[in-house]
């Protein structure tokens, strides 16, 4: 499946046509004219054997949940198969745009167990671009497939003859690469930087948009040990002393972005809606309501958050709380200790990333951030999770949706966590080169995005 980012729906790519047999069964009718990247046809039977692996009790992969609902799968021909889904899945087509990529069957099951990464250096794909070279220390070296011709609009072919990203950590050494011409491109760059860059005669700087944002979440249930932050008035007071213009300003200067982060969700996503609107920043409020709580002395709290550009948005949130009294220490964690202190009950304050589910659907907020497993729940709101939890099986897009409105809307209500600021997608870029940022992606940017002009 493939998906139409400006027009919000979903297109054909490997499948030429699917039909929704039942709320959990999917028949797709393939495409039989395309060819993996070695010149083998692509079929029914890789993508048998592609789900089949996914779901396989053995299969020991990453975020192999994405792939539980998964009942059975079936050939029905050559070029047609049936998913049939464990429970009612809305979000299944979404799904398969955005993260089940297929493998062929001829290779990859040749590899036993944990020897399929061997796969991964040196993959073959049915995709615009095939991989010459998998290395993380050289990098990933990658060649336009000229025989690729089933993108359409939602994947379309690049001009660009071949690829080289190379892994390069210190900004600093990135930016000389690309003073000297050993890059063309530059992501996750500041925008400051980015925009001294671009007065280069050469180089040119765009700011695009993807999903992802900055949020911030509180411990309502106190699992922390932190009494205040069980108040509703301390955590009001919380969004109200939080200056969200001037985060984004800190982020990306006086430069605009398309859309701003107005709920836990962007409206495009199926199953969003909300009309609550964020806490408007008021400090003087929010001094009022901290005293009222009895809280006028403020107290001390930690915020916890990522070793990257968000860790600077927490450092200006506590400066920002300062101003009514909290007394914020920022800790910056990198992914796995985070993880830890999230399934102990240690997390007081945090400010992270969320990519919103990196799909067009809000499936993935709501298993990861409202309804996951309980070592995750900050806000002890059952009904909230129940509720959440409903709109993982509902295939009503109506009913869903108002249930989406109602969880939404109580996230805000409630005061459990608000999003901060979009997560703007920054390059610097060679002039000559023609970048399309703001896919539906956590990075914003695809390979075929670039284009030489």
């Amino acid at each position: 499946m493939g998906y139409d980012e400006k027009n919000f729906k979903m297109e054909p790519l490997l499948a030429k046509s699917w039909k929704r047999v039942s709320p959990t069964t999917l028949e797709f009718e393939l495409r039989d004219d395309v060819k993996w990247h070695d010149g083998e046809s692509f079929d029914a039977d890789d993508v048998v054997y592609t789900l089949g692996w996914l779901t396989n009790p053995k299969t020991k992969i990453r975020f192999k949940r994405f792939w539980s609902w998964i009942g059975k799968v079936e050939k029905l021909g050559p070029h047609k198969v049936r998913i049939s889904a464990k429970k009612p899945t809305p979000f299944d087509l979404a799904r398969y745009a955005y993260f089940t990529a297929m493998v062929p069957e001829h290779m990859h099951s040749k590899f036993k167990g944990r020897e399929k990464v061997k796969f991964g250096k040196n993959p073959v794909g049915t995709g615009p671009f095939k991989a010459l070279q998998v290395d993380k220390n050289k990098g990933i070296i990658m060649e336009r497939n000229d025989a690729y011709k089933h993108g359409g609009k939602v994947k379309p072919k690049s001009n660009i003859k071949r690829l080289h990203f190379l892994p390069i950590p210190d900004i600093s050494a990135q930016v000389a690469s690309f003073l000297v011409g050993k890059v063309d491109a530059i992501r996750n760059i500041s925008a400051d930087k980015a925009a001294g860059l671009a007065k280069s005669p050469n180089a040119s700087m765009t700011i695009g948009q993807g999903v992802s944002y900055t949020y911030l979440a509180l411990d309502a249930r106190g699992r922390s040990g932190v009494k205040a932050l069980t108040d509703h008035r301390v955590r009001k007071a919380i969004m109200m002393a939080i200056d969200r213009k001037a985060l984004l300003r800190l982020r990306i200067g006086n430069r605009t972005l398309n859309r701003m982060t107005e709920a836990m969700c962007w409206r495009f996503q199926a199953g969003c809606d909300f009309t609550t609107e964020l806490p408007k920043y008021d400090p003087a409020a929010a001094k009022k309501l901290m005293a009222e709580a009895g809280y006028a002395k403020g107290f001390d709290v930690g915020i916890t958050t990522f070793v990257s550009v968000i860790g600077d948005t927490a450092v200006a949130v506590s400066g920002q709380l300062a101003e009514i009294g909290i007394r914020a220490k920022v800790t910056r964690m990198n992914i796995g200790r985070y993880r830890r202190a999230q399934r102990d009950g240690k997390i007081q304050i945090m400010v992270g990333g969320w990519p919103a589910g990196s799909m067009p659907d809000v499936s993935g907020t709501l298993t990861w951030i409202f309804a996951g497993p309980p070592n995750r729940d900050y806000t002890g709101d059952k009904a909230m999770r129940k509720r959440a939890r409903s709109m993982l099986t509902d295939m009503d897009p109506v009913r869903r949706k108002a249930s989406g409105k109602w969880v939404f809307n109580r996230a805000t209500e409630m005061n459990y966590f608000i999003p901060l600021l979009p997560s703007p997608v920054t390059l610097v870029h060679h002039k000559d080169l023609e970048v399309k940022a703001g896919a539906f992606s956590a990075f914003g940017v695809e390979a075929w995005g670039f284009n030489w002009k």
